[in-house]
């Protein structure tokens, strides 16, 4: 099969797009639609690949393995997705996978919606993203607990949220946080599973990543759909049995880093 240039062989995807879209119900799963697109595109005789894995690097740091829905040509990454509507969180999405390729060009798909929508997506490594940390972020006030160094954390929060955008899973921007909050001089100590208490009694642990900073701030890096779905109260028992006053809850899956500042 040959590879494909986005200019020459874009219109041919999206026409497999329609076609999969218009010979499809749209209570399918994703995977089914990729499925689908795979066999669409390999009739056109473009080479195309599924769920490929990629090195995710940070600064120079390996930080996880990501997977793609569709890469085509070795040149265009695919996103489908079965939604209502896409969003712009969804092309934040898309773009940090084109990144991941060290590609320019994407092509976001959705297959939920009742009549077809995409979007083309182009990546230009030449166009650095702002280096400065955003002006309206929240700050605890000087007569919060560590101001400063809540300062600087976040100031690194936001820095990997602009290197990595959004789309990754939690564990790759968890791994991501650690080594610039290193980088910037600050004492940490990870964990990767939380104990989870019922009625005062240890019953279990779960998977969540916590960054314990200078022994006095604590960060959970999240990705997740609506920030709102984190009970609080959880992530305030968690601080008290490391004797924490004051936590950082981070989700970078959206198109501008959410923060929440927790106070126990």
């Amino acid at each position: 099969m040959r590879k494909t240039n986005f200019n020459d062989d874009s219109y041919t995807i999206i026409g497999a797009y329609y076609e999969v879209f218009n010979h499809t119900s749209r209570t399918f799963p994703e995977r089914i639609f990729e499925l689908a697109m795979i066999e669409e595109v390999s009739q056109q005789g473009i080479a195309v690949s599924r769920q490929d894995k990629y090195k995710i690097t940070y600064k120079n740091y390996l930080v996880g393995i990501q997977q793609l829905d569709l890469f085509i040509g070795g040149e265009i990454v695919v996103e489908n997705k079965a939604v209502d509507q896409l969003t712009k969180l969804h092309k934040a999405q898309c773009i940090s996978y084109i990144k991941t390729v060290g590609k320019q060009t994407g092509l976001l798909f959705n297959f939920g919606a009742s009549k077809p929508e995409f979007h083309r997506l182009y990546f230009d490594p030449a166009k650095k993203p702002s280096e400065h940390t955003p002006n309206d972020i929240v700050i605890p006030s000087t007569d919060w607990l560590y101001p400063d160094l809540a300062y600087q954390i976040v100031g690194g929060l936001y820095e990997v949220h602009r290197v990595l955008g959004a789309g990754f899973v939690y564990r790759i921007y968890a791994n991501a946080c650690r080594r610039e909050l290193e980088l910037r001089g600050l004492a940490i100590k990870t964990a990767k599973r939380i104990q989870v208490t019922y009625k005062n009694k240890i019953i279990g642990d779960v998977a969540f990543a916590n960054i314990l900073v200078e022994g006095k701030i604590m960060v959970f890096p999240v990705a997740i759909g609506n920030i709102q779905d984190i009970h609080l109260d959880n992530l305030k028992h968690w601080m008290a049995l490391s004797n924490v006053q004051l936590g950082i809850l981070a989700n970078f899956d959206a198109v501008r880093l959410e923060i929440v500042f927790v106070r126990r």
